[in-house]
């Protein structure tokens, strides 16, 4: 993955980090890496971590694997979003709204 197309996996993997209130150095100390090897992945000067590193990532962050690389919408803004959120809200069958109800509110109580 290049420098370019692997941005959005790094500000996501900050922004999951940060979530959960773990800093680079305490991830780096979960997953057994040296100082700093969150720090490079963020910034790319790691391009492409090895599968393993990624999973430990993933298990230590309590996101799966497809959660860790689900970037979609990360630099929308908040007008984009609510574009987005209600042209899947708008839709006329009930099954597929209750659906996206029980997904906000599952997400919601994290």
């Amino acid at each position: 993955m290049g420098s370019d197309e692997a941005k959005p996996f790094r500000e996501h993997l900050r922004m999951l980090r940060e979530a959960k209130g773990v800093s680079q150095t305490r991830l780096e100390e979960r997953i057994g890496k040296e100082a700093n090897y969150i720090t490079r992945i963020e910034t790319g000067r790691i391009d492409t971590p090895p599968f393993d590193v990624l999973a430990r990532i993933a298990h230590e962050l309590d996101v799966s694997l497809s959660d860790l690389f689900f970037y979609e919408g990360i630099d929308d803004s908040a007008d984009v979003l609510r574009e987005k959120i209600n042209r899947l809200v708008g839709a006329a069958d009930v099954k597929r709204l209750r659906k996206y109800y029980r997904l906000l509110m599952v997400s919601d109580q994290e």
